[in-house]
């Protein structure tokens, strides 16, 4: 199986679908392993959320193969644990190679584990699980029919809300504002029942962190991980507190708990930022 087998035999029947979902296009799956590269790697700052993007799209992939339905009906994988590591600091990455296994825990709940290493030293750099709630369709429906939209998503809108810091008299402490997502931001993402991606706020928060640190190139994500308590809608604006603590000489901690306007909880993203300078 190949990258045209799992666009034609899986992305159908799961509930992300492109534009959302992201895959290589040099994947080679043998069993339940799925190997491929990553070329041109951009994952600095923000843009470290394209990373999780790719990893989880192919988490699903493994995932679904893993469970070899027949039914030909869609099954939905909502995350529920996120978490990612840097192994490897001694690497400026270009081209990357990523390996993916999943493991079943129940028919309800499943996980898949991927290893990024450098594709010429075949060091690991980063190491990431995630965690999946293992949903049937009708279940789904059932679910999340409060979420159903019948509107067409007609395009795509590749830019996401604009977002900002309010700074608050604690200096442990900011908030960060998101404007609400609209289904064309989240196109792919469960058609029909728009939710926001974990990726796309991941984004938002990364991005005014990095601002928020004074030359924010010095800096780069040494963890990060996510815990998913419900599903975020599109059409609400975010209101994303953040705490934030030097706990070692090279490593600041952040804990963003994510809430809509209205102070109802959704998640949690915890990130330790490291230092790149040596002083």
């Amino acid at each position: 199986m190949k990258t045209t087998d799992i666009q034609e035999n899986i992305i159908p029947y799961i509930g992300e679908t492109a534009p959302y979902i992201s895959i290589p296009e040099n994947i080679i799956v043998n069993n339940h392993r799925i190997e491929t590269e990553i070329t041109d790697c951009n994952f600095k700052n923000e843009n470290f959320s394209n990373l999780l993007k790719i990893l989880a799209s192919l988490g699903s992939c493994s995932l679904y193969k893993l469970l070899n339905n027949t039914s030909k009906e869609k099954i939905y994988f909502l995350g529920e644990k996120l978490r990612i590591r840097k192994l490897s600091y001694k690497i400026a990455l270009d081209t990357v190679s990523v390996v993916c296994e999943s493991f079943l825990e129940s028919n309800r709940k499943g996980k898949s584990h991927l290893n990024v290493k450098d594709t010429h030293s075949g060091e690991v750099v980063y190491s990431f699980e995630l965690d999946y709630y293992i949903i049937a369709e009708d279940t789904f429906k059932l679910f999340y029919k409060d979420y159903f939209n019948n509107t067409p998503v007609e395009y795509h809108d590749e830019k996401l809300p604009e977002c900002q810091i309010i700074r608050t008299e604690d200096n442990h402490q900011f908030t960060i504002s998101i404007m609400p997502f609209t289904p064309n931001q989240c196109k792919g993402h469960f058609e029909n029942y728009p939710i926001v991606p974990f990726v796309f706020v991941a984004n938002c928060v990364l991005k005014e962190i990095f601002n928020f640190l004074e030359n924010k190139d010095s800096y780069e994500i040494d963890s990060l991980e996510g815990y998913a308590s419900k599903a975020m809608p599109t059409g609400k604006g975010f209101m994303i507190e953040v705490f934030h603590q030097k706990f070692l000489k090279d490593l600041i901690y952040f804990k963003c708990e994510i809430k809509d306007t209205s102070g109802n909880s959704y998640a949690v993203i915890i990130i330790n930022i490291k230092s790149k300078n040596k002083n």
